[in-house]
């Protein structure tokens, strides 16, 4: 729109130019002797005016030329590029709407209802690939996610003792645990340079992701529920993974786009004697999920 503007001023400017100057070049000379004082003033007006409109005219014609032109940018592609635009999580624990004890420690719920009206997210992570990777690119655009634990609308124990009496664990919403999702660069960055050899890049790597959701359950400890029902009236998502291809990967891609997802546990609306590394007793304490369990998915698009 801005530039149909400018090239109506530099038309409008330049037909003034023609139609002044013709103007001003048909009308007869007048000699020094018989000089008119009010014709002299007219000629001076128009050619003042014939200037101006060609002043115009030209700075027009310049700004519809910056406006086709466009901005210019110069991308630089660094020689090798490491972990550029990469998400590194270590250790992410979240109890969400439950009773748990954590790594040599005891916790002892008595009428003690946990209530979560909404969502429990823990270690989740976005990526967009809008990163200039190198020419050797070596774990740019990637997740590495070590060992997040979720525990969600649950009693459970990690390497600990936890006891619920008349203590329901209650989480409206969904459970999200270590999900990633990496993203396709946007249109303006998809036609950036391309690396010649890339190790690693726009992957995921999740490590010993578990989650407890709606359940009751424990990791090398205790867990004992006595009337203590534990329900997710929402979804339960572990370590699930989708990846969407740059158009244009390196020459080499070594590992490149891929997921490496190693022991991703969860245990959703299930109770045992037997739990996950140690006991679990769950005594009168239903486990109830209203939605999905869904662990360790994997998605790669091109």
């Amino acid at each position: 729109m801005q530039i149909g503007k400018a090239g109506v001023v530099a038309a409008g400017a330049l037909a003034t130019v023609a139609v002044m100057g013709s103007a001003a070049t048909a009308a007869p000379a007048a000699g020094p002797a018989h000089a008119d004082p009010v014709r002299t003033a007219a000629t001076t007006l128009k050619q003042a005016a014939v200037q101006q409109a060609a002043g115009q005219a030209l700075a027009a014609v310049k700004t519809v030329k910056d406006v086709a032109r466009g901005p210019q940018r110069e991308v630089r592609q660094p020689l090798i590029s490491i972990a550029n635009g990469s998400a590194l999580t270590t250790g992410a624990w979240q109890a969400c709407g439950s009773a748990s004890a954590q790594v040599v420690s005891a916790a002892v719920a008595l009428r003690s209802p946990n209530t979560v009206l909404g969502d429990c997210a823990n270690g989740n992570v976005l990526i967009r690939q809008n990163q200039v990777q190198g020419v050797i690119s070596i774990l740019d655009d990637t997740s590495v996610n070590a060992l997040p634990i979720q525990v969600c609308g649950s009693n459970a124990a990690i390497a600990g003792v936890t006891a619920a009496i008349a203590s329901p664990a209650t989480v409206v919403g969904d459970c999200s645990n270590a999900n990633t999702f990496i993203a396709a660069p946007k249109d303006s960055a998809q036609e950036g340079p391309q690396s010649l050899v890339s190790l690693l890049s726009g992957s995921v790597v999740n490590a010993a992701a578990v989650q407890v959701c709606g359940s009751t359950a424990s990791i090398a400890g205790v867990a004992a529920a006595v009337q203590s029902p534990t329900t997710v009236l929402g979804d339960c998502y572990n370590s699930n993974s989708t990846i969407q291809k740059r158009k244009n990967p390196a020459v080499l891609p070594l590992f490149s786009n891929q997921v490496l997802d190693i022991l991703p546990l969860q245990t959703c609306a299930s109770s045992g004697l037997l739990g996950q590394l140690g006991p679990a007793v769950p005594i009168n304490s239903s486990a109830f999920v209203a939605g999905q369990c869904v662990s360790g998915g994997q998605k790669i698009l091109d």
